[in-house]
């Protein structure tokens, strides 16, 4: 395919690619002229005006452009089984068509983003076991009632939540990165980062083969709250990356709640902080269905009722307190099931949850 016969989704992408190219440029860029032809305007060494571009900056798009065939590299993003969606086109995601800031261009590998009811689970890098187990918990207990779990991929906190949401059959899960999508990272999340892509859906709004730059993933955080019916956040430093998803979560009027942690926990503080300035305590997750207005089919297993099931798992976790995966391995339901029992057990007062033990009352 020659430069002439390249779509615009083509054009937008090489742009995409420049140094520095950030949703805020782009759209600048594109007010008034189309992709192909703000490019050509670089590449001949036009006039561009854009607040706070540098002299610098516009010299190294000057270079890009010059270096890079639009034509190859846009069959050889072709080549990733990619789908590509230009915000406008009758395909492009409804959740982000009339947002504040959508990507001009989102990128996506996997499934088409589900229509269902959605959340965000967010929190910091560095999660207590604690804090990794409400995650993995949360995740499943909501796939379990037909909610897709939305997240950023990274380590700890994002990861717990899509573990547990992958733990149930038919999950549908979201991970939106800061990368292209054919440069996975963290590379720890690897084997995560595929299952996501094929049971659920992977997007970004960052050209193939670019990597993870730090300026990215403020920019990400926006897509992950625009996404969500509401987000949660489970553990988070005071000055941590994912207050950053919660400001954009409140500019788009999405309900944000905190799931409380000790107040001697420096990765609860900043989760902590977010109670104090009025965000939502969650402390099961009903609290977090009640968030979206989400009313949870009822799954009882065959030829079981609820007092024989309420009977079984009682009996498993006994007079002393256990810890989920102890009480994990007493039983024979599934983790998420297991999640789903126990937070209906403590909303009937029968158990309780102290810190990271699970503890019988009646």
């Amino acid at each position: 395919m020659s430069n002439t016969d390249l779509p615009e989704a083509a054009w937008v992408t090489a742009l995409l690619t420049l140094p520095g190219m950030g949703p805020k440029r782009l759209n600048a860029l594109l007010e008034s002229e189309s992709a192909a032809d703000a490019w050509q305007r670089i590449r001949s060494g036009g006039s561009i005006q854009i607040e706070g571009l540098s002299s610098e900056r516009i010299a190294s798009w000057r270079s890009a452009t010059a270096s890079l065939d639009v034509a190859e590299y846009w069959n050889s993003a072709q080549q990733l089984r990619m789908w590509m969606h230009l915000h406008g086109s009758n395909d492009y995601p409804t959740r982000l068509q009339a947002d504040i800031e959508p990507p001009h261009l989102l990128f996506g590998l996997g499934a088409q983003i589900p229509v269902n009811p959605t959340v965000a689970i967010i929190g910091t890098r560095s999660c207590t076991s604690y804090g990794k187990r409400v995650a993995f918990e949360f995740g499943a207990a909501l796939t379990e009632a037909g909610v897709s779990v939305v997240s950023g991929l990274a380590l700890g906190i994002d990861a717990a939540a899509h573990e547990g949401a992958l733990s149930v059959e038919g999950a549908s899960p979201i991970g939106v990165v800061g990368s292209g999508l054919d440069v996975i990272y963290p590379k720890r999340n690897t084997a995560l980062w595929h299952k996501v892509g094929e049971r659920g859906t992977l997007v970004s709004e960052t050209a193939p083969g670019l990597g993870p730059l730090k300026w990215r993933f403020p920019a990400r955080n926006r897509i992950i709250a625009a996404l969500s019916d509401a987000v949660v956040v489970i553990e988070s430093h005071e000055s941590g990356g994912s207050l950053l998803t919660v400001d954009a979560a409140q500019d788009r009027d999405v309900p944000v709640g905190a799931v409380p942690g000790p107040i001697s926990s420096n990765s609860s503080s900043g989760s902590n902080r977010l109670l104090v300035d009025g965000a939502t305590p969650v402390l099961c997750i009903e609290d977090v269905f009640a968030m979206i207005g989400h009313q949870p089919p009822t799954t009882v297993e065959p030829g079981v009722d609820d007092d024989t099931r309420s009977s079984a798992l009682l009996e498993a976790l006994g007079w002393n307190p256990l810890l989920f995966e102890e009480l994990c391995t007493r039983v024979t339901l599934e983790p998420s099931e297991t999640a789903l029992e126990v937070e209906r057990l403590i909303a009937h007062g029968l158990c309780v949850r102290r810190g990271p033990w699970i503890e019988r009352v009646s």
